[in-house]
């Protein structure tokens, strides 16, 4: 039912577009853009939820990035960083949009939330990753730091769905 509502939605975006484009109202220079982001999906089965502009932004987003062509789970907003998830990876973005972290969900062994030093000797909430593997660069264990203990379980649960 989900895929045929898909698919009849992306058909209308298109005759809409077709006989918009055919009546010229693009012709006085005014472009017709989406109004809202697309409802998001989520899940392998594509579970309708209610509308949450947060979520439909989030999956648009996620598009764009190497997570395309994956079903949106959800994301979490960190300020100046926001983790999206699929159903197979964890995808960090920076608030530039650069990619900070690629972890596939069959790499990790545990997920934890503590404290974790910083650089200056004080302490930060932060989710550690502890991979089943090492990566590339030796590393066992991936950190996500966070700025409040509720931000990092939050992240956390939704890790482990």
């Amino acid at each position: 039912v989900i895929g045929l509502s898909d698919a009849a939605t992306d058909v209308m975006i298109g005759v809409k577009g077709s006989v918009e484009g055919a009546t010229g109202s693009a012709q006085y220079g005014v472009l017709c853009n989406q109004i809202r982001p697309r409802r998001a999906l989520y899940g392998r089965d594509r579970a309708m939820r209610i509308y949450q502009l947060a979520d439909a932004t989030a999956s648009t987003l996620m598009m764009r990035t190497r997570l395309a062509g994956e079903e949106y789970l959800s994301h979490c907003d960190m300020g100046n960083r926001v983790a999206l998830l699929s159903v197979r990876r964890l995808l960090l973005l920076g608030d530039d949009g650069k990619e900070l972290l690629m972890v596939k969900y069959k790499q990790i062994k545990n997920v934890e939330v503590r404290q974790v030093p910083k650089p200056s000797g004080f302490t930060e909430w932060g989710v550690l990753i502890f991979l089943k593997a090492p990566r590339k660069n030796g590393s066992e264990i991936e950190v996500i730091s966070c700025d409040q203990k509720a931000l990092a379980i939050k992240l956390c649960s939704q890790m482990l769905r």
